[in-house]
């Protein structure tokens, strides 16, 4: 017999469904500007009926039922259109942190400044244009001291100007290695928090309850660290969400793995990222990407361009400085100065650190034989330079085997001095593993080096020079001229020699008389300008990359590549902004709340229970009257 009380019981369970009903709407609408949040759906059920089939059941047709219940409380969430703005958010990172930091590379190259302002430092093309230049006011007025005294001053700007761009590109790239840091620590961070709530949300589950908002918070935390790294995400297993990176666990489950920062000496002491097992991290996208790019890719080719340049200009003007007499009749000076060099004079250098000297590090050497460009060398043989086979012929002109060697990869460049003597100077280099303007390697099987150049003595292996020696310079003939290499960043120590800075009459300006034709050369009074005329004739000379391009085409070279990089990134910033936004939108309209929906939600949870409500009074009524009845 059903039981007296069974209405009763009926419009209790009624009025408990609707008014969970008018929470979760409250719920949705209280949180409709809530980050992440995904609107949540009430699915309401029938009751489990009385009179199920069995053989003591009562003898009576149907089943009667019992009212509704709440089957359950879920989110509204499209796992595809997550997995999809997970990819697109590491694309989104990646660009967006790119595009920031390119920005300020491309400040440093255009930044105003003003010339006469010692404090400020003025553009290094101006800057350039302005020191080279001033070497002709001394040419046409070489007794006058005010002409001197604005060279000096042109450059020390140069000079400040150089190391300004070195400085601000360093600060740079120290600001993208602390973001990095920052980075790694908000992996862990979130990793942890993740794993955190994997735990709660499987304790959840396990008694049957939707953790709604535990979700929508782990699903927010995921967006985040898609954002810094390229996750890959396993949803296979019910219970135990699994996080990847480069195919390795961060987050299974419960259980998180923390990543590492060590510091690598052989990067300037900026830190790379580990696993706690030892392995590098691999990273593929996201911001975490871009910073690792920027530092060490961008920023660091940057930085190696500007110490190119230095290097080259310094050594170009000392060069023909040091040929040069001053008004005071003295010569042999160079006129800029960079710190540290390889203190031995013969380029010995301790590379491994070990206490004793092992290597040679020779930045430019010159032959002793005068040249002329367009002559037919008369020869061949095959040259190594640098581990690269650069072959010439009898039909060859000297100019024809210098392109030879620039164009051939080897990142030595090879060109005539301001004496007609052929030069080979070493760049800066794209592996790592190879020092900046290092000579490795420089070997002849002919007699173009040896006789014709008069650079190294013998032909063959045993008369080549090799960096992984000491002592290498005993392989070049007597009379060549070589300097040694810089041990780091020479844009960060360029200055004006002290002698010239304490007396503007050091500054050669003439070049002197060979009298004996000995080529030993003698002053022959300051009205001689020819040195300085030389110096301004580089403002004309092709001097860098691969002896193809001025010191001013140079330096329109790399803006120009800046500018391309930062339009690049731009480019694909703007594009995946936009298509982030776009799944960001289609989430919204999936899982996003809709008020107008809530509200009429909530007034027709109010109708079921008012109309419960209404219906109870009614019965309490009727029980009441049946009661005074009897």
């Amino acid at each position: 017999m059903v039981s007296t009380f069974h209405g009763i019981e009926m419009g209790k369970r009624s009025l408990m469904t609707h008014s969970q009903a008018m929470n979760v709407v409250g719920h949705n609408i209280s949180n409709s500007n809530t980050e992440g949040y995904s609107r949540q759906v009430i699915n309401i059920g029938e009751y489990e009926p009385i009179f199920m089939p069995h053989l003591v059941r009562e003898e009576r047709p149907g089943q009667l039922g019992q009212g509704n219940m709440t089957l359950n409380i879920k989110r509204v969430r499209d796992i595809l259109l997550d997995n999809r703005l997970i990819a697109e958010n590491r694309e989104l990172g990646f660009f967006e942190i790119k595009n920031k930091y390119i920005h300020q590379m491309e400040m440093v190259y255009t930044e105003p400044t003003l010339s006469n302002d010692h404090t400020l430092v003025n553009t290094l093309r101006t800057s350039l244009d302005d020191f080279i230049g001033s070497f002709a006011d001394i040419a046409n007025h070489p007794e006058e001291l005010s002409a001197r005294v604005a060279t000096l001053e042109k450059a020390n700007t140069l000079a400040n100007s150089v190391r300004h761009h070195f400085e601000q590109f360093t600060h740079i790239r120290n600001n993208s290695d602390s973001e990095i840091q920052d980075k790694v620590k908000e992996i862990n961070n979130i990793a942890k928090n993740i794993a955190t709530l994997n735990d709660k949300i499987l304790r959840s589950e396990a008694v049957g309850d939707n953790p709604n908002d535990w979700l929508d918070q782990r699903d927010r935390l995921i967006d985040k660290l898609s954002k810094i790294v390229d996750v890959q995400i396993s949803r296979e297993d019910k219970d135990e969400l699994i996080i990847f990176i480069g195919g390795r666990h961060l987050v299974q489950g419960q259980k998180y793995e923390e990543l590492k920062l060590i510091s690598n000496a052989n990067n300037n002491g900026y830190f790379d990222t580990y696993w706690t097992d030892g392995e590098k991290l691999a990273v593929r996208g996201g911001e975490l990407a871009g910073l690792l790019e920027i530092r060490d890719k961008d920023l660091l080719m940057e930085i190696k361009r500007i110490d190119s340049f230095a290097a080259n200009l310094t050594d170009m003007i000392n060069e023909i400085h040091r040929g040069g007499f001053g008004a005071n009749g003295e010569t042999g000076n160079d006129f800029f100065v960079q710190f540290p060099f390889v203190t031995d004079p013969l380029g010995n250098y301790d590379r491994n650190r070990d206490g004793a000297d092992d290597s040679s590090y020779i930045f430019r050497v010159t032959g002793e034989n005068k040249l002329d460009l367009y002559d037919k060398i008369g020869i061949r043989g095959n040259m190594n330079i640098n581990g690269i086979t650069v072959s010439y012929y009898e039909t060859d002109t000297l100019q024809e085997v210098v392109r030879k060697i620039n164009d051939s990869g080897a990142r030595v460049n090879a060109f005539l001095n301001p004496d007609g003597k052929l030069s080979l100077k070493a760049d800066y280099q794209m592996d790592p593993n190879n020092p900046d303007f290092v000579i490795r390697h420089v070997e002849d099987d002919g007699m173009f080096l040896i006789g014709y150049a008069g650079i190294l003595k013998e032909s063959g292996a045993a008369g080549s020079f090799d960096w992984q020696a000491t002592n290498q310079v005993d392989k070049f003939k007597d009379s060549t001229n070589w300097t040694v290499s810089p041990l780091t960043n020479p844009s960060a120590y360029m200055s004006v020699n002290e002698r010239i800075k304490s007396d503007v009459s050091y500054i050669a300006a003439a070049s002197g008389t060979d009298i004996n034709g000995d080529g030993t050369k003698v002053f022959n009074g300051v009205g001689d300008t020819s040195n300085a005329m030389n110096i301004l004739s580089l403002k004309e000379e092709r001097v860098m990359i691969g002896m193809s391009q001025t010191f001013s085409q140079y330096f329109e070279y790399i803006v120009a590549d800046v500018g391309a990089r930062g339009s690049h990134v731009e480019k694909g910033f703007k594009n995946a902004e936009v298509i982030t936004t776009n799944l960001e939108n289609m989430r919204k309209s999936i899982s996003g709340v809709n008020l107008d929906e809530e509200f009429a939600n909530m007034i027709k949870f109010q109708h079921g229970y008012n109309a419960t409500a209404k219906i109870m009074s009614e019965m309490d009524k009727m029980i009441e009257t049946l009661i005074l009845k009897l």
